[in-house]
């Protein structure tokens, strides 16, 4: 058995799909090792989802201890108001205003590489403290926020530590980087930090294969042995063996997660509006579950949409589960960015795992596409594919009215290389070949 340490910010009550990936490994490390896990104090933290039926999830060996953190969101929400802190990926800030442009190059400028840093300190104490009692083999730094890695990167300076840096998402090129109106030279030193973190740590994991290629762009002193992919996949647990897909009175198109005005997904919008006027016989649903920004909401609304629509907000994970079985179609959208085509949501692993068709809105190139395509789960389509995309849409709705539901169970064996169990049991290798 190894004595492991995971550092992460994220973690129960806090909620989204990184804390649900690093929970489930940790429980799964937790059955044949000796797991530690070093995070914040769950009322000084700031947490942009909360999810308390996590809290109840987590293996009674596991040993978790909080801290204290210095943050400045306090300062924030005392001189803008509570709103100042965003939703994930800003999904709430779809047009911002001057104040929210304020706090953005704030954040951006002087708060380098995020403003969580301040845990640092509290968390190097803690984890002293734990060393000084337990001779671990391994620490995990979770990120982000990465400003989490400068904690390991001291572990291992200090006592020489075998260092695991994960990137479950990117640092200079995550998603809403450019919304942080970052000067020239700040970009520069958040670049240094990002490459330091990188060269230093002994093992870097990250989600795909578009990822690690971007992420050995960052230093020629990066082999593509150091950067090893573990999958978000799904936890197992809340998906049967066998899926059953029962009868539905209705044609359910279900959505989990963040959708941003630069998601983009009008082609889909107006694809379903295509698709309600040709069977009008048959009763739709299109529901969301999690954040949708208020744009898109207005831009349902004018294709006429907006009495099918439901906005159910923010839900517990297990309760998001239970949507995905009882849906037709699941709808997967990645945002509009310069790299779009590396971008893999979490869900789309639960997707498969739900056995539903999926209809997937990004490039053809997109590392989502192969995915699908290989798990024989769906269809991708580029957002200048109208047509195509409403006959998939309307061949989807004359299979549920003739059968009255849609199963595709017969891939399992393709989607259960993404259970995290088969994943965890990928990371207990690296940690045990390696330390």
């Amino acid at each position: 058995m190894k004595n492991i340490l995971i550092i992460t910010y994220y973690w129960p009550p806090s909620g989204g799909a990184a804390v649900q990936r690093w929970l489930s490994f940790a429980n799964l490390l937790a059955a044949e090792n000796n797991v530690y896990v070093l995070t914040v104090d769950e009322k000084k933290a700031t947490f942009q989802l909360r999810d308390e039926s996590l809290v109840n999830e987590v293996h009674p060996s596991i040993k978790v201890h909080s801290t204290k953190t210095r943050e400045p969101f306090g300062i924030f929400t005392f001189i803008f108001g509570k709103k100042s802190i965003p939703k994930p990926a800003f999904s709430n800030e779809g047009n911002p205003s001057f104040v929210k442009k304020i706090t953005r190059f704030v954040r951006g400028n002087l708060f380098i590489p995020d403003p969580r840093k301040g845990w640092k300190p509290f968390a190097m104490k803690a984890a002293e403290r734990l060393i000084q009692n337990v001779k671990f083999d391994c620490v995990i730094t979770a990120g982000p926020p990465h400003s989490t890695h400068f904690i390991g990167e001291a572990l291992k300076q200090k006592h020489g530590l075998f260092w695991i840096a994960d990137f479950h998402d990117l640092w200079t090129d995550v998603i809403y980087y450019n919304m942080l109106y970052h000067l020239p030279v700040v970009k520069k030193i958040d670049a240094g930090l990002e490459k330091r973190i990188l060269e230093s740590a002994d093992l870097v994991l990250t989600v795909g294969e578009k990822y690690k290629q971007k992420l050995l762009l960052k230093s020629e002193r990066l082999s593509p042995d150091k950067i090893k992919i573990v999958r978000i996949g799904y936890d197992e647990k809340l998906f049967p063996q066998k899926v059953v897909a029962a009868p539905q009175k209705e044609f359910v198109i279900t959505y989990t997660g963040t959708m941003a005005d630069y998601y983009r997904p009008q082609v889909f919008i107006e694809s379903l509006k295509h698709t309600t006027q040709k069977f009008p016989g048959v009763s739709f649903r299109f529901r969301f579950a999690g954040v949708l920004a208020g744009s898109i909401r207005n831009e349902i609304d004018a294709a006429g949409l907006l009495s099918i629509t439901e906005d159910m907000g923010y839900v517990p994970h297990e309760k998001a589960v239970q949507l995905l079985f009882s849906s037709t179609v699941l709808l997967l959208v990645n945002p509009v960015t310069k790299d779009e085509e590396m971008v893999i949501p979490g869900k789309l692993y639960e997707y498969l795992a739900a056995h539903k068709p999926i209809i997937n809105i990004t490039k053809q190139e997109a590392e989502t596409s192969a995915i699908i395509a290989e798990c024989k789960a769906g269809e991708t389509f580029d957002r200048n594919q109208l047509a195509a995309l409403t006959a998939y849409l309307e061949k989807l709705v004359l299979q549920w009215r003739e059968k009255g539901a849609i199963d595709l169970s017969d891939n399992d064996s393709q989607v259960k290389q993404y259970s995290r169990s088969e994943i965890a049991r990928h990371l207990q290798e690296l940690i045990h070949s390696r330390s």
